[in-house]
């Protein structure tokens, strides 16, 4: 470092002129395009996500997905060396035996805890077969009503590789998205369970569905009671 570096001061003003400079220019940018001016300058301007998002380049470090053999079983081998490569010790593997004798062991439990996870990328380096991938086009889920909807499981996984060969590269964004609103839509439904997770999706639906169905028929209006035949004289 030279010695100007080392002061410290001349480098702090000088970052506040970049910020400055960066800000003013965006300000009237913004401005002269109100007025019709500069349409061929582009400005910086904020993605309003959910209803507006970025769409993610093919190089995008996403969330993790488990790829698939042809048949559909999942390629893993539960070798741990994705595991022993995370520096922050956020994936956990329970392996077990294959019903394939020519497959050696698979793994029975494949969870990824995402509060710890830095996608760093390393586990997907470290593998030996292509059993990890990032190239989701999905960023990490930021809603959750506990810890465990932070955990993504070998289903969750495997069915990121379901949905990107079906439906492609927008697919695994376009069902999250379809999840907040769904959650959006029960947040404050007093017959929508405490927990609700993405990994059961599927349960939930279901659930609701039922509770929904249960709700109508007690909403309906009662019939015509029907006389009894002591009623009747009968």
């Amino acid at each position: 470092m030279t010695l100007r570096e080392r002061v410290y001061l001349p480098e702090i003003f000088k970052g506040i002129l970049v910020t400055n400079y960066h800000f003013l220019r965006n300000l009237g940018l913004h401005f002269a395009h109100l007025l019709g001016l500069a349409k061929e300058q582009p400005a910086a301007a904020t993605v309003q996500y959910p209803d507006q998002r970025k769409i993610y380049p093919e190089n995008y470090r996403g969330s993790h997905r488990l790829t698939l053999r042809p048949n559909g079983d999942v390629r893993c081998t539960a070798c741990f060396l994705c595991a022993t490569a995370c520096p922050a010790q956020c994936i956990y593997i329970e392996a077990g035996e294959h019903p394939d004798p020519q497959v050696e062991k698979y793994p029975l439990r494949y969870e990824i805890d995402t509060l710890r996870c830095i996608y760093c990328g390393l586990c997907v380096e470290a593998c030996p077969c292509d059993a990890i991938r990032m190239d989701t086009y999905v960023h990490p889920r930021i809603w959750g009503f506990d810890r465990k909807d932070f955990i993504e499981t070998k289903e969750v996984l495997m069915h990121r590789s379901k949905v990107l060969e079906e439906q492609g590269h927008d697919g695994n964004m376009n069902e999250m998205l379809e999840w907040y609103k769904e959650q959006e839509r029960r947040l404050y439904d007093p017959l929508r369970p405490e927990l609700k997770t993405y990994t059961e999706r599927e349960r939930w639906r279901r659930e609701l569905e039922r509770l929904d169905q249960e709700q109508r028929r007690a909403d309906e209006p009662l019939g015509e009671v029907q006389p009894s035949d002591t009623e009747t004289g009968q």
